[in-house]
């Protein structure tokens, strides 16, 4: 029986755990879009600490507007692929494991047909470089407000053309993104999907709309699903320890032979191999909780494992 501490394969890359890195900003990457020591610093010790998989922060596929003041990770250029290679090896000096999460800024989903052609071949250079740089994987991002997210919402996509209006229409895009990446790339790089499987607002995503997405992107090539809830429209929500495994645990049901990730305050140990032993869900995000304490997992791994043996 899987349990929080099993290993686990995603496409050819093999986890030493089923504990995953929520993509949280270090806050070091430089104005320009590179990976400064300090963040090289900030991925280790989650690795040093004994995360399974590490979900980067968002890593930018096209550049900044002139405008932005925020620093994002960026993958547009060759150029960034030498100090990411370096971030991966110090995550590579132990067992875990590293995908790049690749991210759009919202605005672009409503560009013209023309731009949209050149967004998705952005994302697929970006995969590329990512290959290039020595991640095991890249995660694309269709939540939080990016562009994939933007542009599969039917709450945010208010597009008439080819790309909205229907979930063919909505998901022409990130279906071509993905279906280039495993042209392109073949087997070499896993593919992941992060995912709102509800907005929790009316005409929003909802699990039945997550499950038809999730089974369309699978299709399409990808090996991993993220699962999420989007708070934007409903801040008011009762928030208690594994409150979004049932819809990562719904994705599941439908797609049995693909991992899938949940969240949802899962920072307490035995709540965390629980949910993985009765099968809700593959793998287990953890964010504050790492972030407070980058010892979690060796932690959770006395309090499971105390002597070695099986979780109880």
């Amino acid at each position: 029986m899987a349990h929080l501490f099993s290993p686990i394969t995603i496409a050819r890359t093999r986890l030493p755990n089923r504990i995953v890195m929520a993509p949280l900003p270090g806050g070091y990457a430089t104005l320009d879009g590179f990976v400064d020591d300090a963040l090289l610093e900030y991925y280790a010790r989650f690795a040093r600490g004994g995360v399974g998989l590490i979900l980067t922060e968002p890593i930018r596929v096209v550049p900044p507007v002139p405008e932005e003041t925020r620093a994002h990770i960026g993958l547009y250029a060759d150029a960034f692929v030498p100090r990411l290679r370096r971030m991966v090896q110090v995550v590579h000096e132990h067992p875990t494991r590293i995908f790049a999460l690749l991210d759009a800024p919202a605005e672009l989903a409503r560009s013209e047909p023309p731009a949209l052609r050149t967004l998705a071949e952005q994302f697929i250079l970006a995969a590329w470089r990512a290959m290039a740089a020595g991640f095991d994987g890249v995660m694309l991002s269709a939540v939080d407000g990016g562009a994939l997210h933007a542009l599969i919402s039917p709450l945010l996509n208010r597009r008439y053309d080819a790309y909205g209006k229907t979930l063919d229409g909505r998901l022409l895009l990130p279906l071509v993104i993905i279906e280039g990446i495993r042209g392109w790339l073949r087997s070499r790089l896993a593919i992941g999907f992060r995912l709102v499987a509800d907005e929790l607002t009316a005409g929003g995503m909802t699990l039945q709309d997550a499950r038809m997405v999730a089974s369309r992107v699978v299709g399409a090539g990808v090996q991993v699903i993220d699962v999420v809830a989007d708070l934007t429209h409903q801040r008011h929500v009762a928030r208690f320890p594994g409150w979004c495994v049932p819809l990562a645990s719904g994705i599941k049901r439908v797609l049995p032979d693909i991992p899938v990730i949940g969240s949802g305050l899962l920072g307490e140990p035995y709540l965390a191999d629980s949910v993985v032993r009765d099968g809700s869900i593959d793998l287990v995000m953890i964010g504050h909780t790492l972030l407070h304490n980058p010892e979690w997992p060796r932690l959770a791994r006395s309090f499971l494992l105390p002597e070695g043996g099986e979780a109880w």
